[in-house]
């Protein structure tokens, strides 16, 4: 079956952004994904809105452990790191909850850059499918990472412990998404010059600040 993704398609044309070379352009050619129709795939965009409900509980409990070794208080999400059953139902299960704050929290701050950056009438709904879109530049790679350190290491404990080449790998994937998101912003919807402040020079700011931040506390 051709997966191609098409250019050069029509306004109604459904695209399907979890097909494989569709992932791939959205990634390395995101000018050209959003150049594509602006209708995306329903089940499509819920999946990865909920893969990133399930990151963001996968970050909840690496500051919970991060907060034990600085301070040595623990909580009941540092138990999940007991074992790879436990670790997997609560990042599932939490994710679920954690997925519909993101779509309906991080999705109206998208739509507010969005205004910020001159693009007053920009629809609620595809401001929401766009942040999906490019939030899985970031998703996508630690739910892969985890998955594969589910097989090296006896519970997440120790992988989170074993500073390795795949705990690496989700960071050069933070700033990617910076610059989709910008692709997005600046290819979907009519935004002015503020689009670089606002998807491309604060985020990476942010996330340099981040990463700082913990490379302080865990050296």
């Amino acid at each position: 079956m051709n997966i191609e993704p098409i250019v050069e398609t029509s306004d109604d044309e459904i695209i399907k952004p979890l097909q494989p070379q569709q992932v791939i352009t959205l990634f390395f050619q995101p000018k050209k994904f959003f150049s594509q129709s602006k209708n995306y795939h329903h089940q499509s965009i819920i999946l990865i809105a909920y893969l990133i409900g399930i990151v963001a509980v996968m970050d909840r409990i690496d500051q919970q452990l991060l907060r034990a070794e600085t301070t040595n208080r623990t909580s009941f999400l540092t138990s999940a790191a007991d074992s790879w059953l436990s670790y997997w139902l609560w990042v599932l299960g939490v994710g679920i909850i954690s997925a519909t704050f993101a779509w309906l929290i991080q999705g109206w701050w998208y739509k507010k850059r969005l205004q910020f950056s001159g693009a007053k009438e920009a629809d609620p709904q595809l401001a929401r499918h766009v942040f999906v879109l490019q939030s899985l530049v970031v998703a996508l790679p630690i739910v892969v990472t985890t998955v594969i350190q589910t097989f090296l290491y006896p519970n997440y404990f120790a992988a989170y412990n074993h500073s390795t080449v795949l705990g690496l790998i989700p960071i050069p994937f933070l700033f990617l998404s910076c610059w989709v998101s910008y692709r997005g912003a600046t290819q979907v919807f009519n935004t002015n010059g503020w689009a670089k402040f606002w998807f491309l020079g604060l985020p990476i700011l942010f996330y340099v600040l981040i990463i700082g931040a913990f490379s302080a506390l865990t050296s």
